[in-house]
């Protein structure tokens, strides 16, 4: 005859909003469980980069500003010559059998075309930088006194030697 058990299913909706509910509850989860160095703000990481001259004046800092980009596009023809220095620096690396000669000549044409493009944004700079005010210099003298990266919120990205570092321990002789 027929079996006396009723067969009971799962409803398709029932199941599927309890799918969607528990991926709510994840994303809630894990917004909530996420480390300081996910958030923005005094605790943590700071933005890619810093605001030029943080504490001046919004005038001061597009002068500042302004002067910076035009310094930069005093140097595109340096910028286009390290940009082929890369493309040749990716070339030797791809090399097979790897060739230590050619990479060890493309990274000093990359160095050359560095401090190439650094002479040209220097040089531009020089003169540039004799038309903002004493406070915009000092200001300026201050922010570019420090290494990139460095003020309060550094502390999350910087790696000692006792720091294990994003790959755990290291093996130390």
């Amino acid at each position: 005859m027929s079996d006396p058990t009723p067969k009971r299913r799962i409803p398709f909706w029932l199941t599927l909003s309890i799918m969607a509910n528990l991926l709510l509850v994840g994303l809630v989860a894990g917004v909530m469980l996420r480390t300081p160095y996910h958030r923005f703000g005094p605790e943590g990481v700071a933005p890619q980069r810093p605001p030029i001259l943080g504490e001046a004046s919004h005038g001061d800092r597009m002068v500042v500003r302004r002067m910076m980009m035009e310094a930069f596009q005093s140097a595109d023809t340096q910028v286009a010559e390290r940009r082929t220095a890369r493309a040749t620096l990716g070339e030797a690396l791809q090399i097979d059998p790897y060739d230590s000669d050619a990479v060890r000549r493309a990274f000093a044409a990359l160095r050359l075309s560095d401090e190439a493009v650094h002479s040209a944004i220097h040089e531009s700079l020089v003169d540039r930088l004799g038309k903002l005010s004493v406070e915009q210099r000092t200001a300026l003298a201050e922010m570019l006194s420090r290494e990139p990266g460095d003020g309060p919120r550094r502390k999350h990205r910087k790696f000692d030697q006792d720091d294990d570092g994003p790959e755990g321990p290291r093996d130390r002789d």
